[in-house]
């Protein structure tokens, strides 16, 4: 089946895509955008719910091979040191899941070759690339404080910045008495009300989507207007490859719909949007006789030199209470060791942002396998409940032409497409850079009076994605030109992080934002200089098969009913995990066998079958029964883990015994800012 011809078909209805979208539409071009995910339905989202914790574990977690959505597609990790990606599909991408943090690259992040000798310089500058960093602040809707002296001088945040948190405020003093830099980060999370967006109420809960709206996703910020105003967004479209007319000419696309039937959508020209995993999976994909080893691949690049963030966190324990459950992802924002210095044994930038707290089940359950149980079960969670800071670290990731995206040979989709492999390992640059940070900033804890200080030196999941269609002036040596348009298809561009040549130390949502705007930008103003495809002829299909490796998580009708000796078992297991003492009751004393169970498993029911091999009668109880399943069936094991605690900390009496309201909103009060002023905590970074 062809569809309609369009001026511009945009392949994915993130960040990049919707502003390309937006730039060419209002040029006149009639656009189509192609979204593999769904609209997102901010009903649904978990954060104002009392199962929040454990819906956001699994259904709304950030890595897709958890998930296991329909609209997923796998990623292989079989040769890789990760051990998750975050990415999402859906209208809005990735931002449906992302923080908000919207920093920028710095100007030395463009020129890390001239300076350090890392990596590439860019074919651009900062300079060149402020008026679109501000152009989106406005589109996004950011929030922040002017005169970062990380930066150099431009336009203020359109929006005044969101409160420094009472755990952000210990931070900003303890800098402000060791002279570091630190300052409110900028965020695209609305503090005031703005172009039909709700102030932030506060809940911490942006990692799982926005229930108030307050955080900016082009689901509200760009496409519900360019839909009203014709654009076409086809969404649930999963693209199977792009098509090439006899010149060699990007010509549209082939996508199958939620039905499983076919379609070609042409185009004049073809703008991917799809991520840096995404898009090389696509145009390696689409590769045909004329170009065998993939779209825009005469480099060889094409995949290559594939960057991600992984992390450093570092966290603080305090005694005071902080309500750190509460807070957007990052109030304060530390670039006093931003820069590159070799002299410290490595090269790179790197930004650190303090995120808040969690709930109570994060706290006690901070990973599988890694609770706390027994008679240091309550310590521990009045320890860090409302008391816990982290900042979390991360930076430049050197490119390196073995770090790549291939396509699977043993993981299909659901449509039966071949799944992206990341092939990947963390550089010995990456680990000594997080061995040194973390260690700074233990000191800006205790700066800050913290009690104690945990570490984890390097946290092996990649999120933020970059580099595999990098950007330069020598087709040689990258994938496409200055302004994101393929060296080998000129009708070819690509807006998301694959064109990136060096990842920087920042989050990157708002430069790939302005990127994709310079680069859109210079499509409608050069449109008449892109060659166009021939129109008459007739694409073939090539009909999608069965996936393979993979399997979707259907949600079950209704939880099976569970057996009274099967509750029974887990109440009793249950106090021995959590026994009563320090004022608390046992999980018993508070229906855990009962009313929470079924709580718990409405929630999750993927855990139901392995809760089952769980509540066998065993040799053990209680703890040796956790570290008996740790050895013979660890799915069963983190089952039980996740029911007990799980439905513990769902209970109201329970709840209210540890001072936990839960994820309650707390309207923010710009008018109320800034008391950083008041005592003077960014003096010493004004003065110089």
């Amino acid at each position: 089946m062809t569809d309609k011809r369009a001026d511009v078909l945009v392949i994915g209805a993130g960040p990049s895509g919707a502003v390309a979208a937006k730039r060419m539409a209002e040029a006149g071009m009639k656009v189509v955008c192609l979204e593999q995910g769904e609209w997102p339905d901010r009903t649904r989202f978990p954060g104002d719910k009392l199962d929040y914790e454990l819906t956001a574990l699994k259904q709304w977690s950030w890595d897709p091979n958890a998930r296991r959505l329909p609209q997923d597609y796998p990623i292989d990790l079989s040769e890789s040191e990760l051990i998750g990606i975050g990415n999402f599909n859906g209208v809005g991408g990735s931002a449906t899941l992302y923080g908000g943090i919207w920093p920028r690259l710095t100007p030395s992040n463009f020129r890390s070759h001239t300076l350090h000798g890392y990596g590439a310089d860019w074919p651009l500058t900062y300079e060149e690339l402020l008026p679109f960093y501000e152009r989106t602040d406005r589109e996004f809707g950011v929030s922040g404080l002017e005169g970062n002296p990380a930066y150099p001088l431009g336009a203020a945040p359109p929006l005044p910045p969101l409160p420094v948190t009472k755990g952000g405020m210990r931070l900003a003093r303890g800098h402000a008495r060791l002279g570091w830099h630190w300052w409110p980060d900028c965020n695209a999370i609305a503090s005031v009300d703005y172009e039909g967006r709700r102030p932030c109420v506060q809940r911490g809960t942006c990692y799982s989507g926005c229930n108030e709206g307050a955080k900016a996703s082009p689901d509200l910020t760009h496409w519900r207007h360019l839909v009203d105003r014709g654009v076409r967004l086809i969404d649930g479209a999963r693209v199977r490859r792009l098509v090439i007319d006899k010149r060699g000419l990007a010509a549209g696309a082939e996508w199958y719909d939620r039905n499983g039937v076919g379609h070609i959508q042409e185009a004049d020209l073809v703008i991917c949007a799809a991520n840096a995993i995404g898009t090389p999976r696509l145009l390696l994909a689409s590769a045909n006789e004329r170009y065998p080893d993939g779209l825009a691949n005469s480099s060889g690049l094409l995949g290559r030199n594939l960057m991600l963030h992984t992390w450093a966190m570092v966290t603080g324990i305090f005694e005071e209470p902080l309500e750190s459950w509460r807070g957007h992802r990052s109030a304060v924002g530390c670039m006093q060791f931003y820069e590159s210095d070799e002299a410290r044994g490595f090269v790179g930038t790197a930004k650190w942002h303090l995120e808040p707290g969690a709930g109570p089940l994060t706290q006690a359950l901070p990973a599988p396998g890694l609770g706390v149980w027994g008679d240091d079960h309550h310590p521990r969670v009045a320890e860090r409940l409302g008391h816990t800071l982290t900042w979390a670290i991360t930076g430049d990731d050197l490119p390196s032409e073995a770090n790549r995206v291939v396509l699977s040979d043993n993981l299909q989709d659901p449509s039966g497409f071949a799944a992206p492999k990341v092939v990947y390992r963390v550089a010995d640059n990456t680990k000594r850079m997080f061995e040194w940070h973390v260690e700074r900033a233990r000191e800006s804890f205790a700066a800050a009076g913290a009690s104690k200080v945990e570490t984890m030196p390097h946290v092996p999941v990649g999120t933020h994605l970059y580099g595999t269609a990098r950007m330069g002036e020598n087709p040689g040596r990258s994938v496409v030109d200055r302004w994101g348009l393929a060296h080998d298809i000129p009708n070819l561009a690509i807006v998301d992080g694959s064109v990136f040549v060096t990842s920087g130390g920042v989050n990157p949502t708002s430069s790939i934002s302005a990127l994709a705007l310079r680069t859109a930008d210079y499509l409608a103003t050069h449109r008449s200089q892109i060659p166009r495809p021939e129109r008459s002829r007739t694409f073939a299909l090539t009909p999608p098969g069965r996936a393979k490796g993979y399997g979707i998580s259907e949600p079950a009708e209704a939880p099976l009913a569970f057996k009274p000796a099967e509750r029974e078992r887990l109440a009793a297991l249950a106090d021995k995990l959590i026994p009563s003492g320090h004022g608390k009751p046992a999980p018993s004393e508070v229906g855990i066998g009962e009313g929470l169970l079924d709580r718990v498993v409405a929630a999750r029911p993927d855990i139901v079958a392995a809760l089952r091999r769980a509540l066998q009668p065993g040799s053990g109880d209680g703890v040796s029964w956790l570290q008996e399943l740790g050895d013979t069936d660890v799915e069963a094991r983190d089952a039980l883990e996740v029911a007990v605690a799980g439905g513990y900390y769902m209970s109201a009496e329970v709840r209210e015994l540890i001072g936990y309201p839960g994820d309650e909103p707390v309207p923010v009060r710009p008018e109320a800012y800034p008391p950083y002023f008041e005592e003077g905590l960014l003096d010493h970074l004004l003065e110089n």
